[in-house]
This record gives C-alpha cells, structure tokens and sequence, in this order.
C-alpha cells in the first residue's frame, strides 16, 4: 500500500477511537451490598411531611402505657412533674403536678382515702425523662392496689414493659431521651429488632424551632440515629437567655 495512502488510513482509525472513548459511559460505583443510611432514607429528609405530624401531649405519650401489655401489672399511673429545691440537706421536692394519668385510682382498695393520700404524696428526685433542668424531673407513678411506687430509671421503666411490642411502648421509651415523638399516623415504624420513631426537640441555637430526631428503639435500647435542622430561616431565632 502506498505510504500516503497507508499514513490516511491510520488517521481515520486514530480519530475514531478517540471519538468512542469520549462517549464512553462514566464507571458505575461498586455494588458493597452495605444499607443505605438512615439519611439517605427518602421519608425522612428535612422537607418530608413526617415532620408536619403533631407532638404527642402528655395523655398520648402517657396511653403508650397499656396495662394489658405492660410485664408488671398496674391499675392506675400517673405522668408526674416535680420541682426540686436545693437544701442544705439535699435535694427537696418543692411542688409537683399531674401531667396525665391512665386508669382508675384505687378501685381495688378498701381504705381509698389513704390510696388517694399514698397517690399524691409519692415523688421521686431523679428524671425518667432527661431534660436541661436538673431540678425538675419528671416520672411515673403506677399504683396497684395499695401498693403505690415511682417509675423513674430507665431500667424500672424496662420492668415494667417488658418487650417493647407495641408502637405506644416505643414512642414512651424514645421519650426518655429528652425528644418530643410525633403522633402521626406513619410516626412510628417498624425495624428489625423494634421501631423507629420519629421525633422532635428544641434546637439547640434557636429555641423557638425544632430539630428533627430520629430514635431507632431495638430490643429495649433507645438510640438516636439521626438529626436534621428544621429551622425555618425566614423566621427570626429565639436564643436561651446567658445564665
């Protein structure tokens, strides 16, 4: 073959390789076979109606607490709130108040005004719920028959439910971490292991908008998974006053 010709034919062929490596398809990621994480999950980006659902109040929180479910029984509980004073002594309850109650009280007794008494007088000084005040607490008080007793570990609260089987167990036991679940109705989910739950608190720069948390609660273990910013930047930021 002639040199000139032979010098046009490689041409030809140079440019038409590098013509097919320009359109080559980018190289896909390997496949790990490792589970998306809980960030990547499409119904909990800072924008997803999950976060719209409503804040459980204290009797939805509190109706969590189903007897016919609970490992220990109870006739009555109460979600109670005290406020500490400290002495020289120690710690002191200075004043409490019901925040929500199940059940009837004392129905199985014989001397109700003394239940009723035992009922009221019952408080502790430790937080189930962690909060940033260390001198309000808030707990449980179960009462079965004339035995009347606070519920305010972690652990205790264990006892008393035994598996964590329904959604209400779930949301109650997520609580305790200091977080506000939801009360939607795709508010809680199912996990392997348990449920997760859906949940706000306060941000901790602005105090007037919300965080969005999520609490994965899995063989009794209340663990946080996942946060997101829901701060709403249109709207002006409340900050904690200086101590």
């Amino acid at each position: 073959m002639p040199a000139v010709r032979l010098r046009a034919v490689l041409t030809v062929a140079v440019a038409a390789g590098s013509a097919s490596a320009c359109h080559r398809p980018p190289p896909t990621a390997p496949v790990t076979g490792e589970p998306a994480p809980v960030s990547d999950d499409p119904a909990l980006p800072p924008g997803s109606p999950a976060y719209s659902a409503p804040l459980c109040n204290n009797d939805q929180l509190l109706g969590g607490l189903e007897a016919t479910h609970a490992n220990t029984r109870f006739e009555h509980a109460l979600l109670r709130e005290t406020v500490l004073k400290q002495t020289d002594t120690g710690v002191r309850p200075q004043q409490s108040q019901t925040l929500a109650s199940v059940g009837l009280a004392c129905q199985t007794v014989t001397d109700v005004p003394a239940c009723a008494r035992l009922l009221a007088s019952t408080v502790a000084s430790t937080s189930l719920f962690a909060g940033s005040n260390p001198l309000v607490v808030r707990y449980l008080v179960l009462q079965s028959g004339a035995n009347v007793r606070p519920v305010a570990t972690r652990s205790q609260l264990l006892t008393l439910l035994g598996a964590i089987d329904t959604p209400g167990e779930a949301r109650l036991l997520a609580a305790t971490l200091g977080v506000q679940p939801l009360c939607g109705d795709d508010s809680v989910r199912t996990i392997d292991g348990g449920f997760r739950v859906i949940t706000k608190r306060s941000h901790a720069q602005c105090t007037n908008q919300y965080e969005g948390v999520i609490v994965d609660v899995v063989r009794g273990q209340p663990t946080i998974v996942n946060t997101v910013d829901l701060r709403d930047r249109t709207l002006s930021c409340t900050t904690a006053p200086t101590p």
